[in-house]
């Protein structure tokens, strides 16, 4: 899938890893040197984590870097110890349902990329006051709840919860959907799906979940809706099943 720049889809994350499994490939190949192994999955994810938030100069989650290393649907749980796996990975879709899975998919791109920094470090700073920290906590209870119902084939109850998170967020940061993310959310909304904003919002892309026939309603509606800016279209779906290889 071709998808713009800064369009909030992981793809700076799947070109840092593409990059470090590039060099470390090149390197065996370098005259007199000793052959350079390829690093870890774990440590390819760390590195590529690393270097990103470094440039960044703001926090980053781990989440991209681990979709584009290991592919498939997962969720990641985090240990927050000092020693030992630093995450956990539970396959929530088997490969096998990833085409069905996705006639439950829509995505679109709103036409503007996406400036995530500033609402990144808003999250932040609220966090680290205390501010809105009941709303943390549901949204980490809607993000198990997501979990449970995707893994049980669930659209309903997903879109549910993908819907309260993002009601949560908006209250935090009000500006994390723009007025074509607006109507895009609010329409999933009317059609019984569940919408969110890609990364960190502020631009980029907005997705979409819910049965079927939901999906293919909704469709025209964001069509529609996209049509009325330069840029702004719907994006094909495609689940990655194997992550990087080289």
């Amino acid at each position: 899938m071709v998808i713009p720049p800064r369009s909030a889809l992981g793809g700076s994350s799947v070109a840092a890893v593409a990059l470090i499994a590039a060099l470390c490939k090149a390197g065996s190949g370098i005259s007199g040197q000793k052959e350079v192994k390829l690093l870890s999955p774990e440590t390819t994810a760390r590195l590529a984590h690393g270097l990103e938030e470094s440039v960044a100069g703001v926090p980053c989650g781990l989440q991209d870097q681990l979709a584009a290393v290991y592919g498939g649907v997962n969720a990641w749980y985090w240990s927050g110890k000092v020693e030992g796996p630093v995450f956990t990975q539970k396959p929530i879709v088997e490969k096998h349902a990833f085409d069905e899975l996705e006639t439950h998919l829509l995505l679109a791109y709103c036409g503007i990329p996406h400036e995530s920094k500033n609402i990144n470090q808003r999250w932040v700073r609220q966090f680290l006051s205390g501010k809105y920290r009941d709303f943390w906590t549901e949204i980490v209870n809607c993000t198990q709840k997501f979990t449970d119902a995707l893994s049980e084939g669930n659209f309903k109850d997903a879109s549910e919860m993908m819907n309260r998170e993002v009601a949560l967020r908006r209250q935090m940061t009000p500006d994390v959907l723009d007025e074509i993310g607006e109507n895009l959310v609010s329409s999933a909304i009317e059609n019984n799906c569940g919408a969110r904003f890609t990364g960190a919002g502020g631009g980029g892309c907005i997705w979409a979940m819910g049965e079927t026939e939901n999906i293919d309603s909704l469709r025209k509606v964001w069509k529609e809706v996209l049509s009325k800016r330069d840029g702004a279209c719907l994006l094909n779906i495609k689940t990655d099943a194997e992550g990087l290889e080289c």
